[in-house]
């Protein structure tokens, strides 16, 4: 198994948001907000364009190609968004032109993504060449010290406080396996025996205790998976800033522009 130098990109801009400001009309798509002088995803665009670790970026996007202004112009190809995450990530991985090489996966509501950020996650990966899964996640503090006050759902492992980015990469003969996955721990949450059965004893113990490591749970995903899982520890805070509702948009807007 290797890690290619380039690989495509993934960019999905749908998705909604269920409370918007006041007066506020609700676009197709939550990546189309405006943060700043740009849309949001378009804005996360521009990262993947500017990275040299990024040879082509499929754009999976609720509006069709001939509707989207100039500020998408880096994209190589447009997919038509889904009606789930799913969906449009099947229907973004549809037009890559390499079934076999990794793919990275980008959330559309990474307003300060940057070219770095991509970059640097990208190495991390090519270190771990055996996995065919690799998960992006960021310490606590790093947030904090960038984006104070910022909500993340944490998780406490033993080498520290944790939340999940919006990058993460795969091969794509997984996503499948990731779909029934995700539907299986789903139909899981609520019988502790059959999630038991699942991520196992030791797994569940282990984070009940706190004694869950990086390494634990890359095992557990694998179990999951039936595929070798790598976490990736990015640096960058801007990994994990999205916009999932109305606060954490008009923090994003007020940050631009102080910024500008």
């Amino acid at each position: 198994m290797s890690f290619p130098d380039r690989v495509e990109a993934i960019l999905l801009a749908g998705g909604h948001l269920e409370s918007l400001p006041e007066g506020e009309r609700t676009p197709p798509g939550k990546g189309l907000l405006p943060i700043g002088p740009l849309p949001m995803a378009a804005r996360a665009l521009r990262a993947l364009v500017e990275s040299p670790r990024v040879e082509r970026v499929v754009l999976v996007s609720p509006v069709e190609a001939e509707s989207l202004g100039p500020e998408w112009a880096g994209a190589d190809e447009v997919a038509p968004a889904g009606a789930d995450l799913v969906q449009s990530l099947e229907a973004g991985l549809a037009r890559t032109r390499d079934a076999e090489a990794p793919v990275l996966t980008v959330a559309g509501d990474l307003p300060f993504l940057s070219s770095p950020a991509v970059t640097d996650f990208l190495g991390r990966c090519a270190r771990r060449p055996e996995a065919s899964v690799w998960y992006g996640f960021m310490r606590q503090e790093v947030s904090e010290k960038a984006y104070p006050g910022v909500r993340h759902t944490w998780a406490r492992l033993t080498e520290g406080t944790f939340c999940g980015t919006g990058l993460v990469a795969l091969r794509p003969q997984v996503a499948r396996r990731m779909q029934l996955a995700v539907k299986e721990l789903a139909q899981a949450r609520k019988n502790p025996l059959r999630l038991a059965a699942i991520l196992g004893w030791k797994t569940i113990l282990a984070f009940a205790l706190r004694r869950l490591t990086v390494p634990m749970a890359e095992e557990a995903a694998r179990r999951l998976l039936g595929v070798p899982c790598a976490g990736i520890e990015s640096p960058y805070a801007e990994t994990a800033f999205n916009v999932d509702c109305r606060e954490t948009l008009l923090e994003a807007r007020r940050l631009a522009t102080r910024r500008s």
